[in-house]
């Protein structure tokens, strides 16, 4: 269990809507499948000239205005319902009783691609405790990838590249509604359970974003927003759910869904978007995390760019690394900076600052082929590392502090390590395609290997504990 002693600042009038959560008291609502929604889009936004600059110095971002809006906020709401600082929170009486914003990351959530489920996996005693399908097919075609975890660990998203459906599931049974009426929860119990598809009552909702229409364009970019901290009722409320997709060829959007209904409520445009990898259609958003301040950050895959949307006016700014950079995972840090895996071009980690608006690149990591990224709250960053590099198949571990390598693990079994992620405890998790995962101790270096039946293509923040990271550090 981690208590996060900081609190979201809110004004009186920035609440939001505090909807229950499904499974709270009185919610009897059971799984919702949500079609897509058509949104109405205003005029395209203009682009401000877009520069490079030498590694190291400020580079010139670019600006867009938002492209399509369907919640504004009404007349003296405050924006800090969304965007927001951080800080304690007085009170007087902590009606929380000293557990105010108790969180438990107790699980790491990994997509079985090939199977078309994910599995919850007990990070403490490493075993696999349930496995639930991503979405109705019940096939691998659902291809599903990125697992994001809310703030409060209660509940996981996945987004299914193949059919364009995102799935929501509680991680604990007092989270499910009793949709039947008979007294149990019915879910899975282990790795083995995995139950049709609207017969799992702990499968909340799923969400189709789109219809995918080229290998690279169904939903990958996943990110939990970490909504507000609300003393009154010791919970984080209106919490959001941000994905990114292509709706045409080379036209990449980021949407917001409602995280507890599934509800697609805005979707903005990303001008510009690069066709990398499909040359006649490009792939969708990458990678996305959420900083400090709440603005939600992504990535073309094999690019230089890094895009920012403010979740409030949906604005929209870019900026492209002076160096070769060919991105692929992306993480965030407690300082704010936004950190890249390189799969091609120099082949190394490289840091985006935007307090300063300058590139880094870490000397002496170039020359790997890196995918999956996560910065821990240590000041390590950890990367996966496939073979064809220069140091092969592993983990790259690098000090956020002083931009430079710390030292790169090689394992016993190595195939295509994809994913990273870090742990409530701190502990590292590198899962591997070919089914398996390792769990690596950043002081030890002792590694724990946790086989996980089917092939894994996981990325984003599988265990929450990098939205924490970066939004509570220390």
């Amino acid at each position: 269990m981690i208590s996060l002693g900081l609190g979201l600042l809110m004004s009186a009038d920035g609440c939001g809507d505090s909807g229950r959560e499904s499974g709270d008291a009185g919610d009897s609502q059971g799984w919702v499948t949500n079609t897509p929604t058509t949104l109405t889009t205003a005029s395209a936004g203009t682009v401000a000239t877009q520069g490079d600059s030498e590694a190291g110095t400020a580079s010139q971002g670019m600006t867009m205005t938002p492209t399509t809006t369907m919640s504004a906020p009404t007349e003296g709401q405050s924006t800090d319902a969304i965007k927001f600082d951080l800080g304690t929170v007085d009170v007087g009486v902590d009606p929380c009783d000293g557990n105010g914003g108790t969180v438990d990351f107790s699980y790491l959530w990994v997509a079985n691609t090939d199977q078309g489920s994910i599995s919850k996996v007990n990070t403490e005693t490493l075993v696999e405790e349930a496995r639930y399908y991503s979405e109705a097919s019940q096939a691998g075609g659902a291809s599903p990838s990125r697992t994001s975890v809310n703030i409060d660990g209660h509940h996981v998203v996945v987004s299914n590249r193949g059919t364009g459906w995102v799935t929501k599931v509680a991680a604990s049974s007092a989270d499910c509604p009793d949709s039947n009426g008979n007294g149990v929860i019915d879910t899975s119990q282990d790795k083995d359970d995995l139950r049709p598809w609207g017969s799992d009552e702990c499968v909340l909702w799923s969400t189709q974003v789109n219809a995918p229409f080229s290998p690279g364009s169904g939903p990958r970019a996943t990110a939990w927003g970490p909504g507000e901290y609300n003393p009154q009722t010791c919970k984080y409320e209106n919490q959001k759910v941000w994905i990114g997709w292509l709706k045409g060829p080379g036209q990449a959007v980021m949407g917001r869904l409602d995280g507890q209904t599934g509800a697609l409520e805005a979707q903005v445009d990303l001008p510009g978007w690069p066709l990398t990898v499909d040359a006649a259609n490009g792939y969708a958003p990458y990678g996305a995390a959420i900083d400090p301040q709440g603005y939600v950050w992504t990535t073309p895959v094999d690019s230089r760019l890094a895009y920012r949307i403010d979740p409030v006016t949906l604005e929209v700014k870019a900026w492209t690394s002076p160096n070769n950079d060919s991105h692929y995972g992306m993480t965030i840090d407690g300082k704010g900076r936004v950190w890249f895996a390189n799969w091609q071009g120099h082949g190394g980690v490289s840091m985006f600052d935007p307090m300063t608006e300058s590139w880094a690149l870490v000397p002496g990591s170039e020359g790997n082929v890196l995918r999956g990224i996560a910065a821990d709250p240590n000041g390590n960053v950890w990367i996966a590392a496939n073979y064809g590099g220069v140091n092969g198949c592993g983990l790259l571990q690098v000090s956020g502090d002083t931009l430079t390598v710390v030292t790169f693990h090689t394992f016993p079994m190595c195939n295509i390590p994809v994913g990273v992620s870090i742990d409530f405890e701190d502990k590292v998790w590198m899962v591997d395609f070919d089914g398996w995962t390792y769990k690596i101790d950043p002081v030890t270096y002792e590694k724990t290997l946790v086989p996980i039946a089917n092939q894994h293509y996981t990325y984003s923040d599988m265990t929450g504990a990098g939205l924490v990271n970066a939004i509570a550090p220390g």
